[in-house]
């Protein structure tokens, strides 16, 4: 028979593990692929002043099959359609621009997230699309 000590280890072990596994798993620039032309709305030039912003979203794990959309918009503009394992990068001005994620068509599920960017000029940012399940979608910066 297994003491009480013991088996508790066992089960916070199980509970970590489990919890490890629900969390998302680093994106790989490899794995990712732009955003197809056909699902761009809008175009941003290159300025004098400005840096790259980059926004990626995590493939679906292949058993899933998730086909859900995210409409990125900049400013309030629709500016792309991004798909599970995809990417897209565009030139911003220098100043604060705002950057919201809402649901397309699909079966995604969530409410729209917004974050306010500070661009400066030459310093490139990007952000990760992370959509809890029926909860706000987010934006996070990971560089």
């Amino acid at each position: 028979m297994l003491r009480p000590v013991f088996m508790k280890k066992i089960i916070l072990s199980v509970l970590l593990l489990s919890l490890g596994a629900c969390a998302g798993a680093l994106l790989q620039r490899t794995a990712s692929t732009p955003v197809p032309p056909d699902r761009v709305y809008a175009s941003y030039p290159k300025f004098f002043t400005g840096a790259y912003v980059t926004v990626r979203r995590d493939p679906s794990p292949k058993e899933i099959g998730i086909g859900c959309e995210n409409e990125l918009y900049i400013d309030n503009v629709r500016s792309f359609t991004i798909m599970p394992g995809e990417y897209v990068t565009f030139f911003l001005t220098d100043g604060k621009h705002v950057l919201k994620v809402d649901t397309g068509r699909g079966s995604c599920q969530g409410r729209p997230g917004a974050v306010e960017i500070n661009v400066s000029n030459g310093i490139s940012q990007e952000y990760k699309i992370f959509s809890p399940p029926g909860d706000v979608l987010r934006l996070f910066r990971i560089m």
